[in-house]
């Protein structure tokens, strides 16, 4: 449905608000209705035909305490922001302010929805100056805190998303420990990608500090174990990943492989294969696990576990690389028709997304902490099944 559609459910909505607003005072002046009604109808219209520098208009006769009439003014400064006319959106969330004798509830309202234009047209620091008033004022508080960390985590500015967190937390006495472990991994992130491998540590640290199943740190700490070849370490937070978030298992595996292998610990690389052959497995771990078992002992017993893995979980990746199989032994009269089966099959699976965004739905073929799309954490996920791992 369009915006303009949306603006013109919003008339009735609009008609009924200034129905009851002016029902209080019919009795002493049967006309309110009407001069009502027609003032708003003339001011919305103008407004919406971008024949207005200043919506006055739609206030002059707005009720000191009709939330319900302000309401519908909130609702179309947001219906606003929302189809990128933020210029509108402010103009008209300033004009509702300007209105002397609102309540409380509805100035809060109003400040509120004005820091979030703020923020949509890329003027942060007066958008964090009204989010910081608020809290101060002890308005709209929870709103206000998630709505500073959304704007901090959109500039990458951990540090900052840290402190509010950790205030809002020592406020309301309940903290968000997944999403601030986050925090500190993506400093961590920072701190590896400019050398401070010591610095990147302390800062996983503080992430399991504040999450101990944070499976992100665990991978990090993994990775920068293995890479001073502290291979024991490697492998204990590789586990812990296991353990924490099963599903996270296709992007360790080919790591995890190689801290058992550089360990020169044969007897634990096979109990650990042992553990795989046990379970149904994603195709990455499968396919990684083959080329293993190859290695240690022989190819006709890694052709035997490829067979009972993709039969205990079939997908489209493990049919193409079976059909690749079928190809380098088929008969010559044969191989052609196998090349074409092995080719559609390629393209089917190079089609196919490997992750999922449960929140949003937003289908891709990276691995993301955050979705990139609604900005929710720790939501997209390796797709299991047939069409995927």
């Amino acid at each position: 449905m369009g915006w303009q559609n949306l603006v013109w459910m919003l008339l009735p909505v609009a008609a009924a608000a200034g129905w009851f607003a002016a029902r209080r005072s019919v009795a002493a002046r049967p006309e309110a209705f009407w001069d009502y009604t027609s003032n708003f109808h003339q001011g919305l219209s103008e407004l919406l035909n971008e024949r207005q520098d200043k919506p006055v208009e739609l206030f002059e006769n707005l009720s000191d305490t009709d939330r319900d009439t302000a309401d519908t003014h909130l609702a179309l400064g947001n219906l606003f922001r929302r189809r990128g006319d933020v210029e509108r959106a402010i103009l008209l969330h300033e004009s509702l302010l300007e209105k002397t004798g609102l309540s409380a509830e509805v100035h809060a309202a109003a400040r509120y929805e004005l820091a979030r234009d703020y923020d949509s047209a890329g003027l942060l620091d007066r958008s964090e100056k009204v989010f910081l008033e608020l809290i101060e004022q002890g308005q709209r508080v929870d709103d206000t805190y998630e709505s500073l960390l959304q704007l901090h985590e959109r500039e990458r500015d951990w540090a900052k998303a840290i402190r509010v967190a950790e205030e809002h937390e020592r406020r309301i006495g309940k903290g968000i420990p997944s999403r601030v472990a986050h925090y500190y991994c993506e400093l961590a992130t920072k701190a590896i990608e400019s050398g401070y491998l010591e610095e990147a540590r302390s800062l996983l640290g503080q992430a399991l500090d504040n999450c101990s199943d944070c499976a992100r740190a665990n991978m990090m700490l993994a990775d920068l174990a293995l890479s001073r070849n502290d291979y024991e370490t490697a492998i204990e937070h590789y586990r812990q990943v296991e353990q924490q978030r099963p599903e996270l298992m296709p992007e360790i595996i080919e790591k995890r492989f190689d801290a058992f292998q550089q360990a020169g610990d044969e007897p634990r690389l096979r109990k650990f294969l042992d553990h795989i052959r046990q379970r149904r497995n994603a195709y990455s771990v499968i396919r990684t696990a083959r080329g293993v078992i190859e290695k240690l002992d022989g190819a006709h017993e890694a052709d035997r576990f490829f067979k009972d893995q993709i039969l205990k979980r079939p997908s489209l990746k493990g049919l193409r690389d079976w059909a690749r199989d079928q190809l380098e032994i088929s008969r010559p009269e044969e191989r052609e028709k196998v090349g074409v089966i092995c080719a559609m099959l390629e393209q089917v699976v190079e089609d196919k997304p490997g992750y999922l965004c449960d929140s949003c739905g937003l289908r891709g073929n990276f691995m993301h902490w955050r979705c990139p799309s609604c900005g929710t954490w720790d939501s997209v996920n390796t797709i299991i099944g047939v069409e995927g791992e």
